[in-house]
């Protein structure tokens, strides 16, 4: 399968990629500046993006390149045919395969065996520990009996919890002895049948979650299948600094909240409140509609 780069000149390719990763796994360059057509960049042609009309769709993957010039270039692609996730990605959300390297530079998240220190100081933080006392306080737990925590860790979210609410911890490392292993990078969820709860009087809370998943619509569309009520909380794409994104990258993919948002409406999930944590950390509650699935 062919790899392609579409855009990123304008910052992106030559200075937050990876150029080994680059020269290793791209087969060349399309780009809109005339200037930079007919050009070469680590002995890889540009070329003009009418090329990609004479490629077999099945056997490329166009990556677009540019962090501000998403939307422009994902209508152009599908203006050309090509469907998005399927014959183009983004590619600071692309991990990587068989033939090209992860392109973003990329900071391996540390567990607790690795860097304990640090790893306390992230999960024991004030900040922390408030933005999980207000997110509990969107649920109404006279409609919820049972909390699912969805990269529990420590559990710090139990002193906020009623004291009749069931509480059900999910990690990928086994931080107590009530701990669900999951890994939902290898399509593990904690199912209704093995864990006894149900559904129609569960609340999902993932808070700074979603972001380490390889397959973010695996992960919300299981979610949405065994919950009533989802409480989701993650930093923006958009106020990710450039410096972060070089130095400190650890997602598994790049999505804007609204792209989370516009999902979870087509679960049949209705957005019914929402809440910017100290100008760092949106939290939104989704609501299942009554009725099957609009």
């Amino acid at each position: 399968m062919k790899h392609i780069i579409f855009g990123g000149f304008d910052y992106a390719v030559r200075y937050e990629m990876d150029q080994d990763a680059i020269f290793r796994g791209i087969d060349y360059f399309v780009d809109n500046d005339p200037k930079l057509i007919g050009t070469t960049y680590l002995g890889k042609e540009i070329k003009h993006p009418d090329v990609l009309l004479y490629e077999n769709k099945d056997d490329i993957l166009i990556l677009i390149g540019s962090i501000v010039y998403r939307a422009e270039l994902t209508f152009q692609l599908k203006e050309m045919g090509y469907e998005e996730n399927k014959h183009f990605v983004w590619a600071i959300g692309f991990c990587g395969d068989e033939k090209c390297p992860r392109l973003w530079k990329y900071a391996e998240w540390k567990d607790k065996s690795s860097n304990a220190a640090s790893l306390d100081a992230i999960e024991n933080s004030e900040y922390v520990l408030s933005s999980l006392k207000y997110a509990v306080k969107l649920i109404d737990f006279n409609k919820c009996n049972t909390l699912i925590d969805l990269g529990a860790a420590n559990e710090r979210v139990r002193p906020f919890l009623p004291e009749n609410v069931r509480y059900i911890p999910v990690d990928y490392i086994r931080y107590s002895d009530e701990t669900i292993l999951c890994d939902f990078n290898k399509h593990e969820f904690p199912s209704p049948s093995n864990n006894h709860y149900a559904p129609e009087t569960t609340c999902i809370l993932s808070m700074s979650c979603i972001q380490y998943c390889r397959d973010w619509h695996w992960y919300l569309k299981n979610i949405s299948q065994n919950c009533k009520c989802l409480i989701l909380g993650k930093q923006d794409f958009a106020r990710m600094t450039r410096e972060y994104r070089k130095t400190s990258w650890t997602y598994n993919h790049a999505v804007f909240n609204h792209e989370y948002i516009l999902y979870m409406l087509k679960l049949n999930f209705e957005l019914v409140d929402a809440m910017d944590f100290r100008l760092r950390r949106e939290i939104y509650k989704f609501e299942k509609r009554k009725g099957p699935l609009q």
